[in-house]
């Protein structure tokens, strides 16, 4: 079984070592073989040199750098095309999606689930956010398939089966 991490960055160079030996931490405990895609997104801070360091002594670790910032929704997509794992996490660079997750989420994936959200039990958005969201999730659920269901309150933070992914 193998796990694929999928953590899009932009100007993360004090979050991105941290995140890789945490990551590393969390799913070695499920004693599962990993590898963490790293997608920069033309970062100017110095995280593309951290992470290509980051890289060079952890083969775990495959980057991928991006001419632009394709931003958060794009440049993860890339990275489950290029993922090689029985299932992928998805998960945000900055420490807003907790990484003591991770487990469950393997958890739950082994039970059968093909995809696993992580939902939050309080948004911390300015108030016309909070609305525009609860616009969008009435109206994706009104355009959509019944049976492709995302639930409110959840953000890209999940883990994703491989046949899902193909």
């Amino acid at each position: 079984m193998k796990i694929s991490i999928v953590t899009p960055t932009f100007n993360e160079i004090e979050n991105i070592e941290k995140l890789c030996v945490e990551i590393k931490n969390e799913i070695t405990k499920n004693e599962c073989d990993y590898e963490h895609i790293i997608i920069d997104n033309s970062s100017t801070d110095g995280t593309i040199e951290k992470i290509k360091n980051l890289a060079s002594k952890d083969k775990n670790i495959k980057v991928i750098i991006n001419s632009k910032n394709y931003g958060h929704i794009k440049s993860p997509f890339y990275g489950i095309l290029q993922a090689t794992g029985d299932a992928c996490i998805l998960m945000a660079s900055d420490f807003q999606d907790p990484i003591e997750l991770i487990p469950k989420y393997i958890k739950k994936w082994k039970e059968g689930y093909e995809v696993v959200y992580a939902k939050r039990n309080k948004v911390q958005l300015p108030f016309y956010k909070n609305i525009l969201n609860k616009i969008f999730y009435k109206i994706f659920k009104m355009s959509t398939n019944q049976e492709f269901n995302i639930p409110s309150n959840t953000g890209d933070y999940r883990i994703i089966d491989k046949k899902i992914n193909n």
